[in-house]
């Protein structure tokens, strides 16, 4: 939790400044991605481990809706990314580790990030996205099970072992410019089962083509992972665990490096 309760502050700047003390501290090296989209300034902050035209991207977002300390959403993610850059930051492998600025505003971190590197220099994506209340890590995989672009995170093998269960659809973030620019990309969090039960629900619902229900929708506000977010009930550093900040550490860990073995 001590990365969670460093970086969840309603003040952005500050979320930011977090981020980079942490890395300081770490004594590892980042380069701060300045770029305007449209009519916004945003400040991406970039850790690159052997920079190539075939790198792997690890995504959070920092940013958090206005007047909300965002916990959940994303601080969770940012400590997921933290310590896996303590862990692997002397990687082999090629992997870009990118916190995300103003995903909270139809994701113009990640298209800046996209226009400074280059599509065609990306293999594939993983976005981090409320890693940190639940019980369960949940991914949607989007058809990438054993994609060998993401060295041995996707195989079937980690996933059993790891205990990740795998939905057809969850709320779009980072990975939907990866997704636009034909990337392969998975969006990964952590959820409690009856949230995992609606989500399968829904994803059997978008794969038959049927429309969201009245009811379906007033579900989905329901969800206890929704009120951790966007000043929901639950929005606050304490409906979050660093359980499960570990579980979704030691599986992305454990894939990354198990190919080294």
């Amino acid at each position: 939790m001590k990365y969670i309760e460093r970086i969840a502050k309603i003040n952005q700047l500050e979320r930011k400044q977090e981020i980079i003390d942490i890395l300081n501290e770490l004594g590892v090296q980042f380069d701060l991605q300045n770029a305007r989209v449209g009519q916004h300034c945003v400040e991406n902050i970039l850790v690159s481990c052997n920079p190539s035209d075939s790198r792997l991207v690890i995504g959070a977002h920092y940013d958090s809706v206005e007047n909300s300390t965002g916990a959940n959403d994303d601080a969770s993610g940012c400590s997921v990314l933290l310590h896996l850059i303590e862990r692997l930051h002397n990687s082999k492998h090629s992997i870009d580790f990118v916190f995300f600025d103003r995903e909270e505003c139809i994701d113009h971190g990640s298209e800046a990030y996209l226009n400074l590197v280059g599509k065609e220099n990306i293999s594939a994506m993983i976005n981090l996205d409320m890693c940190g209340h639940g019980d369960s890590i949940v991914i949607s995989d989007k058809g990438n099970i054993n994609n060998k672009a993401f060295y041995g995170v996707l195989d079937k093998k980690m996933i059993e072992k790891h205990i990740v269960t795998t939905v057809g659809f969850l709320p779009n973030g980072d990975d939907d410019r990866f997704a636009a620019c034909d990337i392969p990309n998975i969006s990964v969090c952590t959820l409690y089962g009856p949230d995992i039960e609606f989500f399968k629900y829904l994803s059997n619902q978008i794969k038959e083509g049927k429309p969201l229900t009245p009811d379906d929708q007033k579900h989905f506000l329901s969800l206890d992972v929704v009120s951790t977010m966007h000043l929901g009930e639950n929005d606050n550093i304490s409906s979050c665990s660093q359980l499960c900040i570990d579980k979704v550490t030691e599986w992305l860990a454990d894939g990354l490096s198990g190919c080294l073995r």
